[in-house]
């Protein structure tokens, strides 16, 4: 046979070892193809590396689980700190003799925008939204978003951080209740449970007992943009599907910083930053914001938006704490029942939310 081995007796049949050779080759490939296509259970208490369906090799581009829940939950806690930052830079800055909200607000997103735009360029991800997406991101932004921003910071003139943020953080049971006004989800007990527990927080919050940390302007606005940033959490899901995430954020931040200028401008408030002093307010709220919306899709794209909700009332307790350590504010007990009250409202409003419906897609 050309290029083979022959048999001794000279007659061209295939060596019989050969044949055995080839037999256990061939099997060891077969064996080597089913385990890339259906890998053996791991051991029990051990992981196995993920592999590439391609070679059938550990894969380093595809994350453990294990890996990717940590490095989400790290994410994500940075993110809850540095929107805590925001609300303490937003303290200061609004202070009397300080910026016009307005205007403030309107450099912090403009310049979170310029960033976000840098990012998704560094990432080669899409500048512009979906079709067809583009008019409802405006809508999102320029009243929805920039109202809720107005009226938080707004809101910190009239009352402590800790107080405004935490009345701010009855916006997750304010989603779940409107999702199921609209349709999308059914009452429980534990949706139940969470408005019980977040009102009884706000109230307690609101009224405070001796030695109010908010008067009821301040409550009225707080409420008012957690209902604010409800309508923009609910919009969003109802009517963005396409575009990226990040890509969303920027532009969302685009048209807030266009919406709120415009009202600065009609209304006289208009004023530019004096001295280093408030040019370093107003870049450490844009920097600061670029961060947390960063490392917030970053958290949901590793572990999906009801454990990243979960992990995002950390928020409340970053804000409380930086107000305490750099602005001297005292935390009163009436303050800690009621906050307590609303952060475990948020976390059962988000699990509720959870059983109700399936997590949507992060781009």
């Amino acid at each position: 046979m050309p290029g083979g081995r022959c048999h001794p007796s000279g007659r061209g049949r295939p060596d019989p070892g050969r044949r055995h050779a080839e037999r256990r080759a061939h099997g060891v490939r077969r064996r080597h193809a089913d385990v890339r296509r259906h890998p053996p259970d791991p051991p029990a208490g051990r992981r196995l590396p993920r592999v590439s369906m391609r070679t059938g090799r550990p894969d380093p581009s595809r994350v453990a689980p294990r890996k990717a829940d940590g490095v989400g939950v790290l994410l994500t806690v940075v993110s809850a700190t540095l929107f805590g930052a925001v609300v303490v830079l937003g303290k200061v800055a609004t202070r009397p003799g300080g910026l016009p909200v307005p205007s403030l607000l309107a450099y912090r997103f403009g310049l979170a925008t310029v960033v976000l735009a840098a990012l998704l360029a560094a990432l080669r991800l899409p500048l512009t939204p979906a079709r067809g997406e583009a008019t409802r991101l405006a809508a999102l932004g320029m009243f929805l978003y920039a109202g809720d921003a107005a009226m938080f910071f707004t809101a910190l003139r009239h009352g402590s951080v800790a107080a405004v943020t935490l009345l701010f953080y009855t916006y997750p049971v304010c989603v779940s209740m409107l999702a199921w006004v609209l349709g999308r989800g059914r009452p429980g007990w534990l949706l139940g449970g969470a408005l019980a527990s977040a009102v009884a927080g706000a109230a307690i919050v609101a009224i405070g007992g001796r030695g109010v940390s908010i008067d009821g302007l301040g409550a009225f606005l707080a409420i008012g943009a957690a209902l604010s940033i409800s309508l923009y959490f609910v919009g969003a899901e109802a009517v963005l599907r396409r575009t990226n995430s990040l890509t969303g954020a920027m532009w969302v931040s685009a048209w807030a910083a266009l919406g709120l200028a415009a009202f600065a401008l009609a209304t006289g408030a208009a004023s530019v930053p004096h001295g280093g002093r408030q040019w370093a307010l107003v870049l450490g709220m844009g920097v600061f914001t670029s961060g947390a919306f960063v490392c917030l899709f970053g958290g949901l794209r590793r572990l999906g938006a009801v454990r990243t909700a979960i992990l995002s009332t950390a928020e409340p307790l970053a804000a409380v704490t930086l107000a305490a350590i750099f602005l001297d504010e005292v935390v009163r007990a009436g303050t800690l029942v009621g906050g307590a009250l609303i952060v475990v409202g948020a976390i059962a409003a988000s699990v509720a939310r959870g059983q109700t419906r399936s997590e949507p897609p992060i781009h």
